[in-house]
């Protein structure tokens, strides 16, 4: 499963939720929703009532391969609030992912805010080396 925010309008974020199909071998969108706030509160109401939606449509125990979320907190806070009753903590840990966008960015930011301006690009460039050793096992 994957989301993630987009401003559209001030004061409001709209939010897609999208799933790969293996049967159509598509990424197929599943809810488009807009809400004032997207802090862990908002978002667990949300997915909440998206979950009760799939039960009613007879997907008993939606089996997700992974969850993809950009780096927000609030968004894998989410994730471990209304799925790890479903998946132990354990479980998840291998199914977060992120995209190679969000990744970047993270890694920016976090760069900047941690690491002496003289080490930052050689602390991106060991990054990426490991991120491609881990990539590969």
């Amino acid at each position: 499963m994957m989301f993630d925010h987009v401003k559209h309008v001030q004061g409001w974020t709209t939010t897609a939720c999208h799933v790969y199909d293996p049967i159509y071998c598509k990424i197929m969108s599943i809810a488009i929703y807009n809400m004032q706030s997207k802090d862990i509160k908002a978002q667990c109401i949300l997915w909440r009532k998206l979950n009760a939606i799939v039960l009613k449509k007879g997907v008993r125990n939606p089996n997700f391969k992974g969850f993809m979320v950009d780096n927000a907190q609030a968004n894998w806070n989410v994730v471990h609030i209304v799925y790890g009753i479903r998946y132990p903590i354990v479980k998840l840990i291998d199914k977060e992912h992120t995209c190679l966008f969000h990744w970047t960015q993270s890694l920016d930011k976090h760069t900047k805010q941690l690491i002496a301006s003289k080490f930052q690009d050689w602390h991106k460039v060991l990054v990426m080396i490991i991120s491609k050793i881990f990539r590969r096992s």
